[in-house]
């Protein structure tokens, strides 16, 4: 660290050549001491200045230069950081530099202009278009000028080599590069996303977190799973002293270089050469490190979807991503079932299936899920917790809805403080699944179903409806064309009594032909689950 008198009696610290800020430890403690003296250089100076001034590059920020630099130089518009800024906020602004490095400096001077600048998602760059930034706004245009091919070369200088999967990083920060190329090998396009670590957003589930069980987050792309789970490695790691290990495929959780960013804690992090080696990653390092909870980002494939399961079997908690909106996903992804147990076809005898009341041919779970629960993240604010996955998973095969918990995070008007908001058990009307219903998988068929052809159908139709239905009324089809079931209600005259929904919960009726009737009989079981009629063509 260098301290530098100046005239005025105050002290120069240049933070970019100190030892503490190169490896990202706090330096609170040094800054305090200098507080008074920074106090004098703060008066008269707000925000980010003019953004005609370009960024510093990238040999001044990690030389050691011996000039003499003003704090108005070092907080303008080239570093992030305004002499205003709380130390809290330092962090969070040296990830921001460090990520507009690799942007254009054209495209850098714009991108400054934004005011939603420090919630910025991502920024594309292909070659021959206009280069986009993402905010949660939406899109915007940073320059109307197409990207060329000297932009790219500027961009892909500032990162480091990309893997055989495309993607590179910058050290010591969480940003991912992500590289899409031509027929040539050769790189046309970048995706560059902004990685940012945000202390305190696993809160809304940390009772999951101590209770110990393996915890499987779901959610689409971008929706904040890798955010999450590098949370609850630091959570682990630092307040709860657990020895966690952290596979990291394409170093999004611990960053890139050699040196884990601060982001994990106490956790260790294991680098993955090769993305088709990261089963083998996992085994091993269960094997050579001993640790209590292994955390795993895209657990994707069937080959990583098995080491999860040998994982669990270990009793080593785990905890891990895979992309999908629901557990239904995972359940019709054939490389990931194993995750919940693995699903397989049952055949049953003659009379098992009249003492149950099903079908010959039914489906089941294998065994036990590789995980205890289950989080869909619907977005940043909003998680569906299912506490018993294999539950879940029984009430899912069954054809019934499962329960899970409602948790949302609610932020104050008056400050930036979340608070959790008790969370709600959820139900939907007549969807209560009791525990007795959760642990069997088979299917109840109705007592009776009522078949018409389809004059009698139309001609019911006709009817006055009861006095407890109200019109129009909702019909769910099964496998029948909306457009032929509204043309017979426009010749009938019916099409302003008649709606068609895609919600059967919504649904006053249920409206399928006889033979899809009869090759899917689950369709009774959710018939009587939701109390409705169930209505068949019959063709003549």
């Amino acid at each position: 660290m260098r301290a530098l008198p100046l005239s005025s009696g105050s002290v120069l610290i240049d933070l970019h050549t100190s030892w503490n800020s190169a490896n990202e430890i706090p330096i609170s403690t040094t800054l305090a001491y200098f507080s008074s003296s920074f106090r004098q250089t703060r008066r008269g100076r707000k925000g980010i200045a003019s953004s005609s001034t370009p960024l510093s590059s990238s040999s001044s920020f990690h030389s050691n230069s011996s000039s003499i630099r003003k704090p108005s130089d070092r907080f303008s518009n080239g570093s992030l950081v305004s002499s205003s800024t709380p130390l809290l906020s330092l962090s969070t602004s040296r990830e921001l530099e460090l990520f507009l490095e690799l942007v254009p400096l054209r495209m850098r001077n714009e991108l400054l202009k934004h005011d939603e600048l420090r919630t910025l998602i991502e920024v594309v760059i292909d070659l021959g278009r206009k280069p986009i930034a993402r905010f949660p706004t939406g899109d915007w245009v940073i320059s109307d000028e197409t990207v060329k091919l000297e932009d790219l070369h500027h961009a892909i200088s500032k990162v480091g080599e990309f893997s055989d999967d495309n993607r590179s990083g910058i050290d010591h920060s969480l940003h991912r590069i992500s590289a899409i190329r031509n027929r040539k090998m050769q790189i046309i396009g970048l995706t560059c996303r902004f990685g940012r670590a945000i202390s305190g957003n696993a809160e809304m589930i940390r009772d999951l977190v101590e209770g110990g069980g393996s915890i499987l987050v779901i959610g689409r792309p971008g929706v904040g799973k890798t955010t999450l789970i590098r949370e609850m490695a630091r959570m682990l790691a630092d307040d709860h002293l657990r020895r966690v290990v952290i596979v990291d495929t394409s170093n999004e959780i611990g960053g890139d270089g050699d040196i884990p960013h601060s982001g994990i804690g106490r956790a260790r992090r294991m680098q993955v050469p090769n993305v088709n080696l990261q089963h083998n990653v996992m085994i091993e390092a269960v094997e050579n490190h001993m640790p209590e909870t292994i955390i795993i980002d895209e657990i994707g494939t069937e080959l990583e979807a098995l080491a999860a399961s040998t994982i669990a079997q270990r009793g080593v908690q785990l905890v891990g991503t895979a992309h999908g909106m629901t557990i239904d996903n995972i359940i019709k992804n054939p490389s990931l079932q194993i995750l919940v147990g693995g699903i397989e076809s049952v055949t049953l005898g003659d009379e098992e299936a009249r003492k149950r009341k099903v079908q010959k041919t039914i489906l089941e779970r294998k065994g036990p899920p590789a995980f205890t629960c289950a989080i869909e993240m619907i977005s940043k604010t909003e998680y569906r917790v299912h506490h018993r996955l294999d539950a879940t998973v029984d009430a899912i095969l069954a054809g019934k809805l499962p329960r899970f918990e409602v948790r949302r995070v609610e932020e104050k008007a008056n400050d930036s403080v979340t608070t959790i908001v008790e969370p709600e058990k959820h139900s939907l009307h007549e969807s209560e699944v009791t525990e007795k219903e959760y642990n069997t998988t088979q299917i109840e068929p109705t007592e009776d179903f009522i078949e018409y052809p389809v004059r009698r159908m139309i001609k019911r139709s006709n009817t006055k409806p009861s006095s407890t239905r109200t019109l129009p009324v909702c019909v769910y089809t099964y496998k029948i064309l909306e457009a032929d079931l509204l043309q017979v209600a426009e010749v009938m005259g019916l099409e302003n009594d008649l709606n068609v929904t895609d919600d059967i919960g919504t649904a006053d009726v249920i409206l399928a032909s006889s033979s899809e009737l009869k090759q899917n009989r689950w369709i009774r079981s959710v018939a009587k689950f939701h109390k409705l009629s169930i209505f068949v063509i019959k063709v003549i």
